[in-house]
Formats: C-alpha cells, structure tokens, sequence
C-alpha cells in the first residue's frame, strides 16, 4: 500500500516529527517552495517566515481538497491569505505522537485510509462512491475501566429509543474486552468478527444486516464486533470504518461502546462522532486519566465536542472539584443505585426498563435527552479560549 505523503514545513522539532510520522506508516517529505511536490496532507509551522508560509500554503491551494494542519502559537498572526474552510488548526508546542494522532484523525474525518491498515475499503469504487449518511453518532469514552461506560451506553441507547421511536444502533466497539450483550439480553447472531476474512467488497448493507441483533423490548438494535477475545485482531480500522458508514446510513443515532485505550481503532471511533460523551467517576484516578484524556482530544481537535458524564455522582469528588480539575463544565450526572444496576444487568435488562421510577433511571434519561440538545454545547477548557481569528476556519480548532 502507497504510504500517504506529510509535506511538513517546520523548522522546530522537524526530526522528531518526521520520525514519528515514519514510524506510524506515513511518508513525511520536507516543504521547499521552489521545487512542490505531490502531498496527501500537510503541516505548516505558522511562525515561520511569513514569506515561506505564504508561498507554501498558496502552492497547496490548488487542490482545495487537501487537508492542511496549520500549527500556531497563541499570539501568531497568520500572513495575508493563508488559512481557511477546511484547514485545521493545533496550538504549539504539539509532541511528535500528538501530531501522528491528529493526522490520523484527519485522515478519517476526510474519508481517506489510515497508513496501518489495508486502506481497500476507502479506495474501493463502491464503497467510496456510497452516501455517508446523516445518523447521529455518539462515542461513550472513558479512559479508565469499570466506571461504568458499558451501563451508560446501552441505557442511554433503550432511553432514546424510548423517547424517539427512531431507529437506534447500539454499536459494541469495544473490541477484545467489551460486550454489550452480557448485559443486554440480546440473541447472538454473529459478530464483525465473523466478517474479517471476507474482502471488502463483499461489507455490504446485507453482510453487516445479518450481524445486527434486535433487543426485543425496546426495538434497539445491536451490532457487536464479536466474543472471542482470540479473534479480536481481525476486525481492522477498515471494517470499523466500512460497519460505521453503513450504520450512520441507516440509523438516525449510532450509540458507539469503545475501548477504554488509545488504539488506532479507538481513535478511528472517536475522530467520526459528533459528540463524545466522556464517562468518568468521582475519583481521583479516574478524573486524572480523564483529565489526561481531555488534552489529547484538544491536541487531536476533537475538544468542542466532548461532554462530561459524571457517573456514581452521589459519592466521592465534589462536582465543581471536578469541573475545574477536568477544565470543562459536567454536562450530566447519573447517581450511584447500588445492587439496581446489578441486578438489571444480572438480567440483562436495561435499568431504564427494570427499575423506572429510580432517579438513576430518571438521570439515564436525561442523558439519553442530551442527544436531542443539538446546542448543548460545552465550553473550551478554563483560562483557554480560541482566537478570533480561528472562526476563519472551518474545522475543529485544537484547544491546547
């Protein structure tokens, strides 16, 4: 597979950077105005000479397509006629691994392969030609196992589909750990799993059609990667990726179950939501990693679209604690019901449907409610804002 070109106009951390990027499958390639080259995306250092900035952003505005990563200072001052729609923009200093992560997620948001895996299923004819679909699609996070996320999800999925009739996904993509089914009796009928061996031509609406399961009480619908932890290596960021176009295509909301690390399936995950809802707990391991969480989606771009949801809120760290550690306002909180959830997920019944007159149930709702909140916007960290001049731009500003 051809490995995408970085054309990186830097003069700070050049080396490490083109290291990095080599390391991760990309071909990085040194800018000089004089002599262009053919690039697939690139970074441009903004505190460069204003004269070379301007020479290299304007010989890469002849494809308006091509995705530019401008890095900025807080006072730069960007040279006349550079920076636009579609560019992104990072604060510095930005570590070498931040800006691998952010060209990955770059690379996803714009419908192009990531360089570690087959790239097939964004290059095929079909596939690339196919609607991508105006389904909803939320990313349950949490960087920090057992606070919950799987009981979030799949009640917040059975709390939408009650309040909305509309067709609702329950997406397990917490792969070789997490199954939703283990605590939402659904049947099992196969798994994405099941799917690897097939080429990508044959990831049709009908192959990922008989992998869904139906939650019969509430009409939910379940599509999970698999239950073998052993074969859980072969569902790729392709087929991930492939599974989330054809959900966003035939569901008004995707509710995603992730993996609570920073692989590349992860982040493939995250980097196509709408929102992120960041699960944590009042505890001071999880808000540390939560808080840790939260810088490298700011690196990564994804910071104005992330959502705190503080789980057992009734017990530990006090909210506005919290709220200033993790440099964001908590958007809901879900108290703690002691042997409910147990028994609920014992059952494998949702705890919006066994126990609904509890308050955990009440909040789950209002969770669920935050969904249809298309202005429920949260603030930028504390003491951080963006530039005026950032509103030029239109994609995601890192908030550094």
């Amino acid at each position: 597979m051809e490995r995408p070109k970085i054309l990186l106009a830097v003069d700070m951390d050049a080396e490490s950077y083109a290291d990095a990027l080599s390391r991760a499958g990309f071909e990085p390639v040194i800018a000089d105005p004089s002599a262009p080259t053919a690039t697939d995306m690139a970074v441009i250092d903004c505190d460069l000479a204003p004269d070379r900035v301007s020479a290299i952003y304007q010989s890469l505005r002849a494809d308006a397509a091509l995705p530019v990563l401008l890095l900025v200072a807080p006072e730069t001052d960007l040279p006349e006629g550079v920076g636009g729609a579609g560019d992104e923009v990072a604060l510095k200093p930005l570590p070498a691994d931040a800006l691998v992560y952010r060209l990955q997620a770059m690379l996803i948001r714009t419908g192009r392969h990531m360089p570690t895996e087959t790239g097939v299923w964004a290059s095929d004819e079909a596939m690339a030609s196919a609607p991508i679909g105006e389904g909803h699609v939320v990313s349950v996070f949490a960087p920090k196992g057992g606070v919950g996320k799987t009981t979030i999800s799949v009640n917040m999925a059975v709390a939408l589909r009650q309040q909305t009739r509309a067709e609702v996904l329950l997406f397990d993509a917490d792969v070789g750990v997490g199954n939703v089914s283990s605590v939402l009796e659904v049947p099992y009928r196969m798994g994405l799993a099941d799917l690897a061996d097939s080429p990508p031509e044959e990831w049709t609406d009908a192959a990922f059609e008989q992998a869904v399961s139906v939650h019969a009480d509430s009409g939910v619908r379940v599509l999970t990667w698999g239950t073998d932890p052993a074969e859980s290596e072969r569902v790729t960021v392709d087929l991930l990726l492939a599974a989330m176009r054809w959900a966003r295509t035939h569901h008004t909301y995707v509710i995603v179950d992730n993996h609570p690390g920073y692989d590349d399936r992860t982040m493939a995950m995250l980097a196509v939501a709408n929102e992120i809802f960041l699960v944590v707990t009042p505890e001071v391991g999880a808000l540390r990693n939560s808080a840790q969480f939260l810088e490298l989606a700011r690196e990564l771009g994804l910071g104005n679209v992330v959502r705190v949801v503080v789980n057992r809120a009734n017990h530990g760290i006090r909210m506005a604690d919290m709220e200033t550690a993790l440099g964001l306002p908590i958007s809901a909180t879900v108290v703690s019901s002691g042997p409910k959830a147990v028994i609920a997920s014992n059952e494998g019944k949702p705890i919006v449907t066994k126990f609904p007159r509890e308050k955990i149930s009440d909040d789950l709702h209002r969770v669920a409610r935050m969904v249809l909140e298309p202005d429920g916007q949260t603030a930028p960290a504390a003491g951080k804002s963006a530039r005026k001049w950032w509103t030029r731009f239109g994609t995601r500003p890192s908030q550094a």
